[in-house]
């Protein structure tokens, strides 16, 4: 049996007297004696041992929590180095004799060998996720490396990836004679190689005082590249099982090689390691350890100086160890011995893997996102950028990285003193403690800004330095369409001036302003503006109303504002009157800037604005309303008078607006209570027969008496209560002609203005109200005026022609009011068309009135529609309608609106009286 290939505590081998032995190998030999003296275990080194289990070990994967050890093995393992290439390892015995050494079967073969280098060029260490963070040092605690509890039995110290002293304990204070805060001799921020000199197993601690401690040193690699180095000063006889506590726990055992008298031996924990890696240590071909005892030999033998050599060896079951060896010399230089130091790196290795898989994971996730992200460096410089926020800028991702932060902003904003934007706040790690920006301006390639929604974390990088996440949505569409939402909110769409609810804001807050005296509200309302329209069109209109509104806005004093209110109603707010030399004087500029001849459609058309002013009552509690109100009666008292006139809110005027509101609060009551009645007028053909019967509302007050609807249909117009009116219009006369059937199947026709086809309940309306009361879909007509179905949308013409299809008849009120809309008459599904009283009053003895009505006729017949002439007063009248062809007549010459009784009587007597026929020449 070979000299090598002796039991590792072959003893024999240290007492051969043909060994040449030195001091130093003596001395070492004792020290080895020493070692393997076996005694009961030190209470000292078993609390040690607890303690730094606790300390290092403890994570939410550790058996005591009832989790699998390998978790809790991933959760405090580091990432190893990086391989590189080395030469297959050889035993120096039978390179003499028989050529390289092959190792035993079924352990390691030149397949599993990944060697690599090791030394000051070696590839410097990928650092461990951040996930790992909270397993090594524990949920609870804070991310700072002073939160890691050190061991007190020992001396014991946490270097991190540069080798430099971060944290260290008591007992290696005194052990080394340094103090913490020692400004010259503290070991904080020290290499540790400055202090620490040969091999682990047996190496050298330099005191401040210059003298050296023998100590055993044991390593474990904990999270962030943090590395925890434990000192077990050699000397005292429970070392030994000091020394295998630990190394069990680090997972880690040791061999030396005594060159003098080529023995192996193993450390006890190597042997346990063996065991638990399933390798059979001393197989047919020698020990396990071999080609590398040979390699560091041969460099020994060829004059080389050999550091370390390192090589992992690859077991199956996925388990993998990490061998590294060295050569130990004498005080003079000379070749003593080799040590070995072996750890299981499986659990490192599986945390490596899965690091760089949830890396990949995590760059494919971002890559593929549709926000932007950007990382930054501490100092604010981009290092990476996925394709979003590469589209975000139009840019290329090698073009933003280095970029600074500053540079990304489109606009200039102030830097802090680390040279970080306003923007980019340095604040505590995670997510909690991150922020958002609704919108920040960045800066494209081309130069253009994009505005985008921003959020900032701060998180570490894989060697703990602070990184910041930032992600961009690019937000322009949606400020955009909050933009277009604020507009809606304050400015008239169509000709941008402020819109009704702003004019009213501006008023309110002069109102409670210090200059509340000089404040003035004009109202202009275009006189006969409804010929523009049914003349030219609702376009020419709009741009009649646009070159006005643009007249105001430059044209105005200072210190004036103007508004749409709606339709054609415009109101100037004035903040100060005395601008424009007194509040009349401003009147007449209003009206005279509402009042021009404007080219539309190369047609010029004048129009001309009556204009009401109002300034604040002494009345605290006046609110901008009021203003309106009072101003909007001014301005109606001047168009009673004159087009173009200027009215001024007098108390008498004031008085009048507040009657209008106590109006229309008794008219809200009196729907709301059923207390209006209708009264009907029949509609007759030419021979007396009763056709149908129009609904026409009053209004009996219980101290005013019956008021007609020219009082108080404008008071419903000005309170928006037209559409409740139209429904109980509807709901009333529906049921009364319900129980019209028995006497005779004659439809009752209802004047709509507020409940109109656009309104998109328009058609379920009707069609509940006649379910309700049980009149027939083809005993009704509704009557509407002809600007009410100038232009309708598509939809409302689908629910006027559901309608039809069920029974339902329309009628075209006031019809030739508005010529270009007899070509319109076509599209609409009506079948009556009205032929306004204007026409009718003059149709016997006006040659225009006569051909307007005639013209109106035949292309009401044409067409296939019936024709009804409304306020027939006299027997002349009667008979030049019949002459010129309508079909049905309705006015006082045939009878007065009547009484639903009353109405009975005429369908029960089944005709009126009609002038007898003559001859015309």
């Amino acid at each position: 049996m070979s000299e090598f290939g002796r039991g590792p505590r072959d003893e024999r081998d240290e007492n051969r007297d043909d060994i040449p032995v030195t001091e130093a190998v003596v001395m070492a030999d004792l020290r080895r004696s020493r070692q393997a003296v076996r005694g009961p275990v030190d209470p000292g080194a078993a609390r040690f041992a607890e303690n730094l289990a606790r300390a290092i070990d403890r994570a939410p994967g550790h058996p005591d929590d009832d989790v699998d050890v390998a978790e809790r093995d991933v959760a405090i393992a580091a990432v190893a180095p990086a391989p590189a290439v080395a030469e297959p390892l050889t035993d120096p015995r039978r390179e003499r004799s028989s050529g390289p050494a092959s190792l035993p079967p079924g352990t390691i073969h030149p397949g599993h060998q990944v060697p690599r280098s090791s030394g000051p060029d070696a590839p410097a260490r990928p650092g461990v996720p951040p996930g790992l963070r909270e397993s090594a040092f524990g949920r609870a605690a804070p991310s700072g490396v002073d939160m890691l509890p050190l061991p007190a039995a020992a001396a014991a110290v946490v270097v991190d990836r540069s080798d430099r002293i971060v944290r260290v304990n008591a007992a290696f204070a005194r052990l080394a004679g340094r103090m913490s805060g020692d400004a010259d001799n503290g070991p904080l921020g020290m290499p540790l190689r400055r202090l620490v000199v040969g091999a682990d197993g047996d190496a050298r601690l330099i005191r401040a005082d210059g003298t050296l401690a023998r100590v055993r040193v044991v390593r474990w690699d904990l999270a962030m590249d943090l590395q925890a180095v434990v000192f077990v000063e050699l000397g005292s006889a429970s070392d030994a099982r000091r020394i295998a506590e630990l190394e069990r726990m680090a997972r880690v055992g040791t061999w030396t090689y005594e060159l003098a008298s080529a023995t192996l031996r193993r450390s006890e924990s190597l042997e346990d390691l063996y065991r638990a890696a399933g390798v059979v240590a001393d197989g047919p071909d020698g020990p396990v350890e071999g080609e590398q005892v040979a390699l560091l030999c041969q460099g020994l033998r060829g004059g080389n100086r050999p550091g370390d050599h390192h090589v992992d060896l690859r077991l199956p079951g996925g388990r993998l160890l990490g061998c590294r060896a060295v050569v130990e010399r004498a005080e003079d230089g000379t070749p003593v011995r080799l040590v070995g130091t072996v750890r299981d790196l499986s659990a490192q290795r599986m945390a490596e893997n899965r690091h760089r898989a949830a890396g990949a994971r995590f760059a494919d996730l971002v890559a593929l996102l549709p926000t932007g992200v950007l990382l930054l460096d501490a100092a604010g410089r981009v290092l990476d950028a996925n394709p979003a926020v590469c589209t975000i800028l139009d840019t290329a991702p090698e073009d933003l990285r280095g970029v600074s932060a500053a540079a990304l902003s489109a606009e200039p904003e102030p830097l802090s003193a680390d040279g970080l934007p306003d923007w980019l706040r340095r604040v505590p790690e995670g997510a909690e403690h991150g922020y958002r920006i609704d919108a920040l301006p960045l800066l494209r390639a081309d130069g253009t800004r994009v505005w985008c929604g921003v959020g900032v974390t701060v998180t570490r990088a894989d060697d703990g330095a602070p990184l910041f996440l930032v992600t961009c949505e690019d937000v322009d569409d949606r400020r955009r369409a909050a933009e277009v939402l604020r507009s809606a909110g304050t400015v008239d769409p169509l000709t941008r001036l402020l819109n009704r609810a702003a004019a009213l804001d501006a008023v309110d807050r002069l109102l409670v302003g210090p200059a509340r005296d000089g404040v003035v509200l004009v109202c202009g309302d275009l006189d006969d503006f409804a010929r523009v329209n049914s003349s030219l069109g609702h376009d020419a209109g709009d741009d009649v109303l646009v070159t006005l509104a643009g007249r105001l806005q430059r044209e105005l004093p200072f210190g004036c504002t103007a508004a749409r209110l709606s339709g054609d109603e415009f109101v100037v707010i004035c903040s100060d009157h005395s601008e424009a030399g007194g509040p009349e004087r401003l009147g007449h500029i209003v009206a005279d800037l509402l009042r021009t001849s404007v080219t539309v459609a190369g047609r010029p058309v004048e129009v001309t604005a009556s204009v009401g002013l109002a300034t604040p009552t002494p009345d605290p509690g006046l609110r901008a309303a009021d203003m309106l109100r009072f101003a909007e009666v001014a301005m109606q008292e001047a168009k009673k008078r004159s087009r173009g006139g200027v009215g001024v809110a007098t108390e008498v005027v004031m008085r009048s607006a507040t009657s209008q509101l106590v109006v229309e609060a008794e008219l809200r009551a009196a729907i709301a209570d059923d207390r209006l009645v209708l009264e009907y007028q029949p509609v007759v053909a030419a021979d007396g027969t009763v056709r149908s019967s129009e609904a026409l509302i009053r209004w009996p007050h219980p101290e005013r008496g019956m008021i007609p609807p020219g009082e108080f249909l404008p008071v419903a117009q000005r309170g928006g209560l037209m559409r409740e009116l139209d429904m109980w219009v509807l709901r009333t006369a529906a049921r009364e002609a319900a129980s019209w059937a028995p006497l005779a199947e004659v439809a009752v026709a209802v004047n709509l203005a507020g409940l109109l086809p656009g309104d998109p309940e328009f058609a379920d309306v009707v069609n509940a109200t006649l379910a309700e009361t049980g009149l027939d879909h083809s005993r009704l007509i509704l009557e509407l005026v002809e600007t009410s179905l100038v232009a309708l949308p598509p939809h409302a013409l689908s629910a006027m022609a559901d309608l039809v299809a069920r029974g339902v008849r329309f009628a075209v009120d006031d019809f030739g009011t508005g010529y270009s809309s007899l070509a319109r008459l076509k599209e609409l599904p009506a079948q009556t068309v009205k032929v306004d009283r204007a026409f009718v009053t003059g149709v016997a003895d006006d040659p225009v009135d006569h051909a307007v009505a005639r013209a109106v006729v035949d292309m009401a017949r044409a067409m296939g529609r019936t024709t009804v002439a409304e306020g027939v007063e006299t027997s002349a009248q009667f008979e030049a309608l019949r002459a010129i062809g309508v079909d049905a007549f309705q006015g006082w010459l045939f009878a007065r609106p009547l009484a639903a009784e009353a109405m009975r009587d005429v369908l029960r007597a089944g005709r009126l009286r009609v002038p007898p026929r003559t001859d015309v020449a």
